[in-house]
């Protein structure tokens, strides 16, 4: 059996497929990042998973990962890996190709990543001809579910919220300011913690503060890792990641002003790139 692997800084998706390329079935986890995990944390992870139940019959792994982008970073999650799937042969690529091999279509594209972080690239279908700077999770992740929930943070903190949404968002979570703070400098991983806080925007959307926000940091996100690109304007645009599905509004309106076409917006890649990896 041959599992392929997409995985976020907050979730990972593993299509358990059989030789043939049929998925037989989807397992989840938490998403592994080598920035934040060790070698003891995703054994645990696995281990407490329905993972468990079918290591021994994987033969292949195909593990497409956030962080993942050199090979001593790419250690940190193969060994892991490769102790817990134990009879199998691993292999560990950026989440980024994961992107490009499930929303490619014969034609080069911007390639977008917005879910717990975000990314960009220029890919003619062979190779990646330009890629966006990425400043990570504390100055950079544009646009991001981690961008957007560092807004809502600074202005609850700062006193800088409508009185009726710091109602809802103190009815949403039990959490409250020095807590908040406190968690951000002593959680494991600050970027999924702030990302969480998105859900709460999104389901508030309609609020003209969430609005403005949204609508505001999506723009950013192409001023910033589309337009930077040289003649971005030839190339259509692909998105993938839960961020990107929940403000395709947003991103479609922008596009649209820009004079850019969207070819794609993917929740998550991993059907697609099932598809892609066992194309011949």
């Amino acid at each position: 059996m041959i599992i392929i692997a997409d995985s976020g800084s907050t979730k990972c998706s593993w299509a358990l497929c059989n030789s043939e390329g049929n998925i037989v079935a989807i397992h989840e986890t938490a998403g592994f990042n080598p920035k934040f995990n060790t070698f003891e944390s995703m054994i645990k992870e696995m281990t407490e998973s329905t993972l468990s139940e079918i290591k021994g019959s994987v033969t292949e792994v195909y593990f497409y990962g956030a962080g993942c982008s050199d090979e001593s970073r790419n250690i940190i999650i193969k060994e892991p890996l490769q102790s817990f799937f134990s009879n199998a042969e691993i292999t560990i690529r950026h989440d980024l190709e994961a992107s490009l091999k499930a929303t490619y279509r014969e034609t080069p594209i911007i390639s977008c990543i917005l879910g717990t972080g975000s990314n960009s690239c220029i890919f003619d279908g062979d190779n990646i001809i330009e890629n966006a700077p990425s400043l990570g999770y504390i100055v950079g992740d544009e646009g991001s579910g981690n961008f957007f929930g560092k807004k809502l943070v600074n202005l609850y903190v700062n006193n800088a919220l409508p009185k009726n949404i710091v109602e809802k968002f103190e009815n949403w979570t039990p959490e409250r300011k020095d807590e908040i703070i406190e968690n951000i400098y002593s959680v494991q991983r600050p970027n999924l913690y702030l990302a969480t806080f998105f859900r709460f925007m999104y389901e508030n959307r309609n609020e003209e503060i969430f609005d403005t926000i949204f609508r505001d940091g999506t723009q950013h996100f192409f001023d910033l890792h589309i337009k930077c690109f040289e003649n971005y304007k030839y190339y259509p645009l692909t998105f993938v990641g839960s961020v990107a599905h929940y403000l395709s509004d947003y991103i479609n309106e922008i596009a649209k002003k820009e004079g850019l076409k969207v070819q794609e917006i993917l929740q998550s890649p991993i059907n697609n790139l099932v598809s892609e990896h066992f194309r011949k």
